[in-house]
């Protein structure tokens, strides 16, 4: 189904003349900074969402976060395939390799999911404080607010929140790196978007990168990105169609070459760690 509306998308934006014209005419002139940002921040995606699962498993094995960061970069191409096996690859590489408990490693994955939809949340109510009431102290006081959950992590009392809030931040940093890489992809498209409808495309599009179907919400995070700029009366719906297009391109781009590479990497390391656990048995 992924597949489907994904092509869909790219047949509506090049059978619209207008649309095609607009943004090949932006796409002439890109600015090398925008390009940057919008590279630099779908690269920070990957330790930021290693980041939120190394709070969690941490102290049930052995993951060094490098080690997380591999899964995560693995998992996150192997999802492209039907029924996810990216999920109990990494699972698997968890318990193989860092000694987490496949059920400890299942229920972090709901946990990751319920700290994601919060995070979203709380960026999308600071959307709504700053579109709304015209608030825009109140929104980046609420914007900073969860980097404070930070502050807690440098008490040497081992709390059981502590993972939490730790799994908190780096979610909230994977939030922002998202605003800033809607921002960048539509103003690539010749549309230039304020910081609240930023994050509100980033709200948006991970919201619909959390729908378990698809890997990576491939299809739907597009269309979904499309639809609502009306609704919010933010960008037109083709081009948004065109800009999370090429955020797609862009996703592809980075995570072909680092997921292949991570899933070589990986694959040997739970061959090597399953090798000394069997000469360890004898």
């Amino acid at each position: 189904m992924g597949v489907a509306l994904l092509v869909w998308a790219i047949v509506t934006v090049t059978r619209s003349a207008p649309t095609l014209k607009h943004v090949r005419a932006a796409l002439n002139a890109p600015s090398f900074t925008v390009i940057a940002v919008a590279l630099a921040a779908g690269l920070a995606s990957f330790p930021c969402s290693a980041g939120v699962f190394h709070a969690l498993l941490r102290r049930h094995g052995s993951l060094r976060y490098a080690q997380m960061v591999k899964a995560i970069t693995a998992s996150g191409l192997l999802n492209y395939a039907p029924l996810r096996p990216g999920l109990f690859g990494r699972i698997a590489y968890q318990h193989v390799v860092g000694g987490v408990s496949m059920r400890r490693g299942l229920w972090s994955t709901v946990e990751v999911g319920v700290i994601a939809m919060l995070a979203t949340l709380w960026l999308a109510l600071a959307v709504l404080v700053v579109s709304r009431c015209d608030a825009r102290a109140l929104g980046a006081i609420m914007t900073g607010a969860p980097l404070l959950a930070g502050l807690a992590l440098l008490s040497d009392r081992e709390r059981w929140w502590k993972p939490y809030a730790e799994a908190l931040v780096w979610r909230w940093l994977d939030s922002l790196s998202w605003t800033a890489r809607y921002w960048a992809v539509f103003a690539l498209v010749g549309v230039e978007l304020s910081w609240e409808s930023a994050a509100a495309a980033a709200c948006v599009g991970l919201s619909a990168s959390l729908i378990p179907i698809v890997g990576g919400g491939l299809g739907i995070r597009e269309w979904a990105v499309a639809l609502a700029g009306p609704l919010l009366g933010a960008w037109p719906e083709d081009l948004g169609l065109a800009a999370d297009l090429l955020n797609r391109a862009i996703d592809l781009a980075l995570i072909v070459p680092l997921g292949l590479a991570a899933t070589i990497s990986a694959a040997r390391e739970m061959k090597g760690a399953t090798a000394v656990r069997r000469v360890a048995r004898e």
